[in-house]
């Protein structure tokens, strides 16, 4: 019988060199890290990278080892301590065969802001271009296209409740890539609050009122539809990012009301070990 793959790249004794303890490893090319992942027992870990088979779940793992020339560890004393070093590993290095916690840089925020009588909302992947004496940003959230969804479901309820402004009047707000701003003109300054209240997981009082405020609105029956819609977004919305950041943030002990991308996923580690 031939020798495994990973016995061919590392050698058939490297097992006996690799911890049975809690820690991170790091597959490389020469000195650029390519994956790095955690184990509970990193022996036991990379074990599966060596008795991977041609079936199609260990295909990454194949790739890996195929690929990499040196593969390094890290020993910590929890499964906590693991993740957070992973994390930071990842987001420092951004290995090509990390994706979960590689694309940090891509998490959403959304912000609302009440000025002279026009309501603005916005939508964005890089909130850090943003002034935040002016926009209130609440996120970062994890889903795009959940977060999308919901800045879309707003647009339409808020399209309906007052005036959406045309782009041309949107002038002091200079377009920005990944980033999306409209502007509602009649609306309720209480509506700001509340959305920022929901935005921030706090409470789903801002459905209530837009709800209340859709009913003495004359709708016909095609557009009536789509509203319902967008309200059921919303909720989605609310229990799915808004409400488990909120809950993440308290367990976590983080102050503050927005997120920033970097700090996101290590918040979420950090709340998962939390008493």
């Amino acid at each position: 019988m031939g020798l495994k793959l990973f016995d061919k790249v590392f050698g058939k004794e490297f097992m006996d060199s690799v911890p049975s303890s809690v820690g991170v490893y790091e597959f490389k090319v020469e000195a650029k890290t390519i994956y790095v992942g955690k184990a509970n027992n990193l022996r036991d870990r990379i074990r599966q990278y060596r008795n991977t088979t041609r079936k199609k779940i260990h295909k990454k793992m194949r790739e890996i080892v195929r690929v990499a020339t040196d593969l390094t560890f890290h020993v910590v004393e929890s499964e906590q301590e693991a993740l957070l070093l992973e994390n930071q590993l990842i987001q420092e290095l951004t290995p090509e065969f990390n994706v979960s916690g590689a694309f940090s840089f891509m998490y959403p925020a959304l912000g609302v802001c009440y000025d002279d009588r026009v309501f603005y909302l916005c939508y964005s992947t890089d909130p850090e271009s943003f002034d935040h004496t002016v926009f209130k940003l609440h996120g970062v959230y994890r889903s795009r296209d959940c977060t999308k969804e919901a800045y879309c479901s707003l647009v339409r309820i808020l399209s309906v409740l007052g005036h959406r402004e045309p782009r041309h009047r949107l002038k002091q707000f200079p377009q920005m890539p990944y980033t999306h701003i409209s502007g509602f003109r009649q609306l309720r300054s209480e509506l700001a609050v509340e959305l920022s209240n929901f935005l921030n997981g706090k409470n789903r009082d801002f459905l209530r009122m837009a709800i209340e405020l859709l009913l003495e609105k004359t709708i016909g029956k095609s557009e009536e539809g789509k509203v319902q819609e967008a309200i059921r977004s919303l909720v989605v919305f609310f229990r799915e990012e808004a409400n488990r950041l909120k809950k993440a943030k308290k367990k976590s002990g983080f102050e503050g009301e927005f997120l920033s991308q970097t700090e996101r996923d290590r918040t979420f580690i950090l709340a998962r070990f939390a008493e």
